[in-house]
This record gives C-alpha cells, sequence and structure tokens, in this order.
C-alpha cells in the first residue's frame, strides 16, 4: 500500500453522549457519518488520481474534488440504556438522512442543524442547533425494537423536548483531534450542557477496501438546571415515586471512551460499527434514581449502513 497523508480528523466522539432516545443516537450517528464522508472523499481522491496517471487529465475538476451538494441516508441498529443512568437496556433501530452543503452547511434530525464559519486544516468553528427528544415517565419510544419499557421513570413525569442552541470549536492536529461544544436548551430541560473530548484516528485498508478507525476520551457537564431536570427529584416526584427527593449541583454529568470502525464497501455504501462507555459522574450517580432503580455504569454499541451521493 502507498504511503498516503491521513484525512482530517474531524470525528467528534463526544456526540456520543448518552441522552434520552436520540442524543444518545446522535453522538454515534454524527461520528460515523463524518468517517463516511472522509472515505467517501478520500476513495473519491484516489480513483480520480488513478484515472489521470493512466489516461490523463480529462477535465478540470482536480482529483477529490467533492460535489456542492451531499446526501446520506442510513439506517442503524443501537443497543443502550433505556435512559441515561438506566440498569434496562433496549434495542433501537433508526433511520438518518443528512444534508450538506460545500463543507459550510449540515443538517440531520440526530448530528443537528450547523454552519463552519471557520473550516480550515486546523479549525473548524461555528453555531449549532441540536434536538434533545426529552424523556416520558411511560417509557414511549418510537424506535425500539426489543427489551421490555423500564418503570424506573414511573412517578417523575415527563421532559419535554427541547431545542438546544449553541456553538462548537474543533481542532485537529493528525492524528488527534478535539472538540468543545456548549448547547442551552430553550424548553424541556431549559438546561446548558457541554461536551468535551479528544480522539485519536486512523486509517487502514484491508482487502482493498478503506477502513477509518477512532477512539478516546469525552465528557459531558451540565449546570444545575440541566442536573436537576434529568437526575433530581422534587417534592411532588417524590411522592408520586416514592424515591427521596434530591437536589444536584452543577458539574460532570458522564466521562467514558467511545470508538468506531467504518468501512466503505462501495464507492458510496459504508457500514459503521461502534461502542461505548460511560460513567456518570457524582451529581448524577448520587440521585435515588440511580443509586434505586439504575446503574452508573453505562454501555452502548450498534451497527450503521448508509448510502451517501451528491452533485
Amino acid at each position: 500500500m502507498t504511503n498516503r497523508k491521513l484525512p482530517q480528523a474531524l470525528i467528534t466522539l463526544s456526540s456520543l453522549r448518552v441522552i434520552p432516545i436520540a442524543a444518545s443516537i446522535t453522538l454515534l450517528v454524527a461520528n460515523s457519518a463524518k468517517a463516511e464522508e472522509i472515505l467517501y472523499s478520500l476513495q473519491n481522491s484516489t480513483q480520480q488520481g488513478s484515472l489521470q496517471q493512466q489516461d490523463g487529465p480529462k477535465s478540470e475538476q482536480s482529483p477529490g474534488q467533492q460535489d456542492d451538494w451531499k446526501f446520506t441516508l442510513g439506517v442503524g441498529v443501537l443497543y443502550k440504556p433505556a435512559f441515561v443512568g438506566s440498569k434496562d437496556y433496549q434495542a433501537m433501530a433508526f433511520p438518518d438522512i443528512k444534508v450538506e452543503y460545500k463543507d459550510r452547511f449540515f443538517a440531520s434530525p440526530f448530528e443537528g442543524i450547523g454552519f463552519n464559519v471557520v473550516n480550515n486544516d486546523r479549525w473548524r468553528v461555528g453555531p449549532i442547533m441540536k434536538f434533545d427528544f426529552g424523556r416520558t415517565e411511560d417509557d414511549d419510544n418510537p424506535f425500539r425494537i426489543a427489551g421490555d419499557k423500564t418503570n424506573a421513570l414511573k412517578g417523575l413525569g415527563d421532559m419535554d423536548a427541547t431545542p438546544e442552541l449553541g456553538g462548537f470549536i474543533e481542532y485537529n492536529h493528525e492524528p488527534f483531534s478535539s472538540t468543545l461544544e456548549l448547547r442551552q436548551g430553550v424548553g424541556g430541560h431549559e438546561g446548558l450542557v457541554g461536551e468535551i473530548s479528544l480522539n485519536y484516528t486512523g486509517f487502514t485498508e484491508q482487502l482493498g477496501k478503506p477502513i477509518m478507525y477512532a477512539f478516546g476520551p469525552r465528557a459531558t457537564f451540565a449546570d444545575s438546571t440541566y442536573n436537576n431536570a434529568l437526575f433530581g427529584i422534587n417534592s411532588i416526584q417524590s411522592t408520586n415515586s416514592g424515591l427521596t427527593g434530591y437536589s444536584t449541583d452543577s458539574g460532570l454529568v458522564s466521562y467514558g471512551i467511545g470508538a468506531f470502525v467504518v468501512m466503505n464497501v462501495s464507492e458510496s455504501v459504508s457500514i459503521s460499527v461502534f461502542g461505548g462507555y460511560d460513567r456518570l459522574g457524582s451529581e448524577a450517580a448520587d440521585s435515588p434514581l440511580i443509586k434505586e432503580r439504575g446503574d452508573e455504569n453505562q454501555f452502548m454499541g450498534g451497527v450503521r449502513i448508509s448510502y451517501e451521493f451528491g452533485y
């Protein structure tokens, strides 16, 4: 295999945090989607470079030049806790649709809507909006395909879905990348939540197929409003649930490690396999909800297949 410069490591495993339904999906989907994007560009660059070596230049388009618009259609299966801190696990199937324009704008149900104000070899900076789907005490979940509903949230009421508005900063120094993201809820939990990660990204080739892998530590932190929405127990909730009242401060929600592998099986089809482990911070782990009905150790894993095309 000839030596090639490793693609930019624009993968953020921090998105893999475990928030009720879709936010845990967010983190996994967002990172595998980014890896697929890099592999797609790399494969096109390699193929076009080979054609030019054999036949000479045929057009003014440079090798590896990307389409203005890119679309990703994907479907995956995820095995994860029923809610943040749950000891009950469920399997979920989820669709994913992503739209990108000129490496500037991106939008998908799970990755959010964002714009790269700065996007160069080292830095990626911009605003972002994500959507927290909230949770229900009855554990209603349209994505669940296996596993029983959990009864742990009975009496705690529902937490409404909410948009989260904020921004991100990403720094890349191959083969490492680091990311910081801050978002403010404008409904639902109404709290401030942040994510930070450090990742090592590598590239290899097996049976002629490009493979990208990444792994690294991550952490999620939040203010007291956010922590109380997920782990606090007020007097009404205490009466309805039988759990002791509990109020939290700002602090670490969870910390852990995530990893995934992405392989292109064709020019536009790829398969992702991912997994992660998180341990809840003391503010969350000390909640009676977790001590009596949950588990501070959280695992997840899944697989995803996607099709990418552009014009």
